[in-house]
């Protein structure tokens, strides 16, 4: 599951559609890139590949969108929104560069990287819980694209929660990270790192706390704040 971001120049192409138009694009855009950031009708023309993103609403309004794949950074952007117009724009704006993210954009993108990661965790955590419940002292992957990895395990009342910080000699994952992936799980309480019995992988941090239930979580709360 790919990061999504959306370059300050498309939100003031967001912001001047009707607020209905301008959330159904960012729907369809979370719908659609975060499992594929690659899909989509290319542009001819334009390098990048940049790719066509259709967000038709009821009574025939024609709604389009341009995205771009950054591999590097294994994130998907959003460049620019609107009708049909948008590809004209955007191609326009191409010779010159201006059409993708820009330093400020890649700096904000990059200083927002725990919150994302709790939204990453948020996502995909109900299911995964679910499959750690149904074959207990098995790892079941969270996330792992882009990194960190993230891991469930069951073990009788306790959930571990196994993350990978080292990577090819370096550590990749900051303390903020670690600090959002246990709020996304275990909410507002302490953090409890351990080790489990078996002593566990080199290149990773254990936390453990209370198994929750699957039916009672995330907590509302939480999501609330992200």
């Amino acid at each position: 599951m790919s990061d999504l971001a959306v370059t300050a120049r498309c939100w003031e192409d967001l912001a001047a559609l009707p607020l209905e138009v301008a959330e159904h694009i960012l729907e369809v855009f979370v719908e659609r890139r975060a499992e594929d950031p690659q899909s989509g009708e290319t542009m001819k023309g334009v390098g990048g590949p940049l790719r066509k993103l259709h967000a038709d609403l009821s009574g025939g309004r024609s709604i389009r969108a341009v995205t771009w794949y950054d591999r590097r950074r294994d994130v998907c952007w959003l460049l620019g929104a609107g009708d049909h117009s948008v590809y004209d724009r955007v191609e326009a704006m191409a010779p010159s560069g201006r059409h993708l993210p820009t330093a400020e954009d890649i700096a904000n993108f990059e200083a927002d990287a725990p919150i994302r990661l709790m939204e990453r965790v948020l996502r995909a955590a109900r299911p995964a819980l679910e499959a750690a419940l149904a074959a207990p002292n098995i790892e079941v992957p969270v996330t792992n694209s882009p990194p960190p990895n993230a891991y469930f395990r069951v073990d009788g009342s306790r959930l571990w929660v196994r993350v990978v910080i080292v990577e090819r000699g370096y550590r990749q994952v900051s303390d903020r990270q670690l600090a959002a992936v246990w709020a996304s799980v275990f909410g507002t309480a302490d953090m409890t790192l351990d080790y489990p019995p078996d002593g566990g992988a080199w290149d990773s941090l254990y936390m453990v706390g209370p198994c929750p239930s699957p039916d009672a979580w995330p907590p509302r709360k939480l999501l609330d704040r992200v």
